[in-house]
């Protein structure tokens, strides 16, 4: 024998969370060993049925894993203390979303720009 005593792994604190079409939310806390990744979070998570037929894993998948907003892959170790969030994929680019917004608003404003009100 050497002598040198086996510590575990000291145990990471992450939280998975999950937003449904209709805006309830999910957050789970969970303890996992070190070496945890993405993908294990999730599934230890116990929201995989609430996904529905949604994929967040192979190729292609409908959803992604973002850790505090950044996208990573399912294999994407994990720190103590990281968020892992299960996102839809973007419907409309944020930047066109913008653009459409201000349009929107300018088409709105067209009696105050025909009669000299407005900006001053």
């Amino acid at each position: 024998m050497s002598g040198v005593h086996d510590a575990p792994a000291p145990a990471l604190r992450v939280s998975v969370f999950w937003q449904d079409e209709q805006g309830r939310g999910w957050l789970r806390e969970l303890s996992l060993p070190a070496g945890a990744t993405a993908g294990d979070a999730v599934l230890a998570s116990g929201l995989q049925p609430m996904l529905g037929s949604a994929r967040w894993q192979g190729p292609e998948p409908e959803l992604r894993l973002a850790v505090f907003g950044r996208l990573c892959d399912p294999a994407g170790m994990l720190r103590d203390g990281d968020r892992v969030d299960i996102t839809r994929a973007l419907r409309v680019d944020p930047k066109q979303a913008r653009r459409l917004r201000a349009q929107a608003a300018a088409r709105s404003r067209p009696a105050a720009r025909a009669s000299g009100r407005g900006r001053a």
